[in-house]
């Protein structure tokens, strides 16, 4: 008989092959495919990085080797950094990147601002105070690279704030700080710049599409989504043709038919129809949904639900509902750590979905487990919503970044999702 620790080792052994492959990444497909021709499956973590500071969070707290350690040690395989358009607009528009000590002052005050900086240079010994905060993620892009785990970098909000809202600003083309001719100007910048982080290996081009309460949202719907995110896709391909580019739709991403379905835009107004087939890069072209919800109370239906919005571009056989097939990564969901929500209906059911048992109805036509990345890391925030560190009890790791916040989460619902869909690729 094999002995229990070999089984370990060859488990651990097959995971550790599963967790590194070789970029730069192209479609064939539904599947996420490497170099060598193996399918990747991406399964991550959110580390926001978007906030007011506009740096990764959690570096007053912990080094950027031992974050990356930290989410390493969980066999997660990428990573989802967000990240504003207005760090860009101050590069290009008021005088150059700013440091981590202006930063911090402009986020915190001058009386906070030293104390955390300082803390920051403890945990962070290669940065001082004039470190820039682009030199801040390219040590960050730098780690996880060393680490062996891919980035997806995404767009999440114009104007440095927490999302999302309807009255944020950040939701729609146009909305009070939804500068669409900057957005592009900065998706082409930040493509051209990460092009030398070998761990980007996608480029996100916005977060959480919404209704919103301004005049911007009288031109909300499919017809203006399909001209700006198309001409903004084709931005990022230009300037990193190299990355995967994920594509996300409408109400917060939680949709995106008619786009997978082939269907028109808006009729019978506008006609027109997404087709990869029209894409010189089609096999870069990845589709992204969220997921927040909470409240549902049956399975069925909410997985009939999330087949219907956009994860139907995963299903293959003749019956399916959706013309442009590709790969289709939920980049959103999650829940409170420090509760039972973890075993309610939402999470449960989700869980099941992702990693292919039990799916239902018209989902079950869906072959394979589904890329996935929680939300999220960071267990506190330098500022959130004009409470300085801000403690988040949707995160994984607690307040300090030292520990996981829910250890009875993790070994239950975190640690089984991301090997079940890891080994059943």
């Amino acid at each position: 008989m094999i002995s229990r620790s070999i089984i370990i080792a060859l488990l651990a052994s097959t995971t550790q092959c599963l967790l590194r492959p070789s970029g730069p990444f192209h479609t064939e497909g539904k599947r996420i495919v490497d170099v060598t021709g193996s399918p990747f499956v991406y399964v991550g973590i959110n580390w926001p990085g978007e906030g007011e500071t506009m740096i990764p969070e959690g570096l007053q707290y912990s080094s950027i080797a031992d974050i990356v350690a930290q989410i390493k040690s969980l066999d997660y395989n990428s990573v989802r950094m967000g990240w504003a358009t207005e760090m860009v607009d101050d590069i290009l528009d008021n005088g150059g990147d700013v440091s981590l000590k202006d930063t911090m002052v402009k986020a915190l005050g001058l009386e906070l601002a030293p104390s955390i900086i300082g803390q920051i240079l403890d945990h962070n010994s290669d940065f001082t105070e004039n470190t820039t905060r682009l030199e801040v993620w390219d040590a960050v892009a730098a780690e996880l690279h060393n680490q062996k785990l891919h980035l997806v970098f995404n767009n999440h909000v114009s104007k440095a704030i927490w999302c999302c809202s309807p009255d944020d600003g950040n939701g729609w083309f146009g909305d009070t700080y939804f500068d669409v001719t900057k957005w592009k100007r900065s998706l082409a910048y930040m493509a051209k710049y990460t092009e030398k982080w070998p761990a980007r290996t996608a480029f996100s081009l916005r977060n959480e599409l919404r209704q919103v309460n301004s005049p911007a949202n009288d031109t909300y719907g499919w017809s203006l989504w399909y001209n700006e995110m198309i001409d903004a896709a084709n931005i990022v391909n230009a300037a990193a043709p190299d990355a995967l580019v994920f594509i996300s739709g409408l109400n917060y991403d939680h949709e995106l038919n008619p786009i997978t379905a082939g269907a028109a835009v808006s009729p019978p107004e506008d006609n027109r129809v997404f087709n990869l087939g029209d894409f010189h890069y089609a096999d870069k072209i990845v589709f992204e949904l969220h997921s927040y919800d909470n409240s549902i109370a049956n399975c069925t239906f909410f997985q009939d639900e999330l087949y219907q919005r956009g994860f139907n571009a995963l299903d293959e056989t003749p019956q399916t509902t959706a013309r442009n097939i590709a790969p289709v990564v939920l980049t959103e969901f999650g829940f409170a750590q420090n509760g039972s929500d973890y075993q309610g209906i939402y999470a449960s059911c989700l869980k099941d979905f992702l990693t292919g048992d039990n799916r239902v109805l018209n989902a079950s036509r869906i072959d394979g487990p589904i890329g996935h990345f929680e939300w999220n890391l960071g267990g506190s925030y330098y500022i959130r919503e004009g409470i300085v560190d801000f403690d988040d009890w949707w995160a994984l790791l607690n307040h300090d970044w030292s520990d996981w916040r829910n250890h009875t989460v993790l070994n239950e619902y975190q640690i089984p999702l991301i090997r079940e869909t890891l080994l059943q690729r």
